[in-house]
């Protein structure tokens, strides 16, 4: 019997009907919103606990984009305050961006940690996904700098690849993997626009960059003194060891670690001290350097260096911090400076 494409259409358009009156979209409370971006983010946890459903997600697989995508546009804006709304259209916002393409979150073991959690056939599938990932992405010309395909190789340590082919694999393509020639995002396809949408969120308003870094460097001296403390961990922004004395505000952003940086700063009781500005002001400058006016590697070590009183070790793991979480010690500028 001969079936027209009108009745598939039209069966088709009645299975889509019926799938509408049976599961009718739910909008999401913010409690509940919350709950689930940390069960998809669960590899971002910090938390003992382990995730051992077979149906959690990798980053970013094209499930957990789905799934991350459904989450944000299904929220119950009444249940959000303001400042919780405008956290929700950061996170919308840089759906747009090439952050898919960057498969590996380089701040984040994932090979320790889904190794704990996940069984071996699941990461050897997500190995082989994150090399076709970064060979589509460079079609695209989104291409990693030295030093985050330097943290993926660190990663892949003996005691990984000895249990996965795919993993190994990976090592060997990351060894002849060329990367790009600068470090920060403006080098990245519409990678300015993108800084530019995470210095507004950060800081709090539209900024222009050029007026904002002539500030910094007005406001910004040579270190005078003992350099401040910093933990050398990589799995959250070095602003949060800045806050240590703040109560945590809780947040959305799983790269955050879940905190309100921006709410965090507005209510803590807690001024800056002295060192803690110029610190702030240091990684401000170096941030906008690096990311937006073309830095190189050199020019934001000799910087940070001289304006904080650091060994090279530790200028690089706060460069290492500024790549790895972009714009986000801006919570700190009206705390700093006047602009």
């Amino acid at each position: 019997m001969k079936i027209s494409r009108r009745n598939i259409l039209s069966a088709l358009l009645a299975l889509t009907m019926t799938a509408g009156c049976t599961e009718p979209q739910v909008q999401i409370s913010y409690e509940n919103l919350s709950t689930q971006l940390k069960k998809l983010n669960w590899f971002a946890s910090q938390s003992n606990s382990l995730h051992t459903d077979k149906l959690v997600e990798l980053p970013f697989t094209e499930p957990y984009l789905a799934q991350r995508y459904d989450l944000l546009a299904h929220a119950d804006l009444d249940s959000f305050t303001a400042h919780a709304q405008q956290e929700l259209q950061y996170l919308t916002i840089q759906q747009r961006y090439p952050e898919r393409f960057q498969p590996w979150p380089a701040h984040l073991n994932i090979a320790k940690i889904a190794q704990q959690s996940l069984t071996s056939s699941r990461l050897e599938g997500w190995y082989k996904f994150v090399e076709l990932r970064l060979d589509e992405a460079r079609e695209s010309k989104i291409v990693l700098n030295r030093i985050e395909k330097q943290q993926l190789l660190d990663y892949l340590t003996p005691d990984v690849i000895n249990q996965s082919n795919a993993a190994q694999q990976l090592v060997t393509y990351l060894e002849s993997y060329r990367v790009r020639s600068s470090l920060g995002m403006y080098q990245l396809p519409n990678g300015k626009e993108w800084y530019q949408s995470k210095l507004n969120f950060y800081s709090g308003s539209v900024r222009v960059p050029e007026t904002l870094f002539s500030a910094l460097q007005s406001s910004v001296s040579m270190a005078n003194g003992a350099p401040m403390k910093i933990s050398t961990g990589l799995h959250e922004p070095i602003v949060l060891q800045v806050l240590g004395a703040c109560d945590k505000v809780p947040g959305l952003n799983w790269r955050d670690g879940f905190v309100s940086l921006r709410q965090t700063v507005n209510q803590c009781q807690k001024a800056l001290t002295t060192d803690e500005a110029q610190f702030a002001l240091s990684m401000m400058e170096v941030d906008l350097g690096v990311h937006y006016f073309a830095w190189s590697q050199k020019q934001a070590l000799l910087a940070l260096q001289s304006r904080l009183a650091l060994n090279e070790d530790q200028a690089f793991v706060v460069l290492k911090n500024i790549l790895f979480y972009p714009a986000t010690s801006f919570v700190l500028l009206d705390s700093v400076i006047s602009v």
